[in-house]
């Protein structure tokens, strides 16, 4: 039995094409252990690269040659919360700073 060497699906003997991806078969590809990792993320480790910026890049780091899709998703994640982090922090200082400043003018 052969399988795609693309999306993994079940082809009969003689398929040259797969019929669910398109790709052309290899004709040396015929065990399933040689299908390549599933290229999806898994949303647990999407919500976890959200809350922990740092395992979204450790994730990122890890899985870019083997699952790029994969990788790029969790990258993604820990890069937007750590924009938003940023923009939270900017927001909070100059708050701060024109408060503290608004205090210093009133005692003078």
């Amino acid at each position: 039995m052969k399988y795609c060497s693309k999306c993994g699906n079940e082809l009969i003997d003689e398929a040259i094409v797969c019929t669910n991806c398109g790709c052309g078969v290899n004709p040396h590809r015929t065990a399933k252990a040689d299908i390549p990792e599933k290229d999806e993320a898994d949303v647990g480790l999407i919500i976890l690269s959200a809350i922990v910026p740092i395992i979204g890049f450790i994730l990122w780091a890890l899985k870019y040659k083997d699952t790029p899709n994969a990788a790029r998703t969790y990258g993604t994640a820990a890069l937007i919360v750590c924009g938003v982090w940023i923009v939270i922090y900017v927001f909070i200082s100059v708050l701060v700073s024109s408060t503290v400043s608004g205090l210093i003018e009133g005692f003078m």
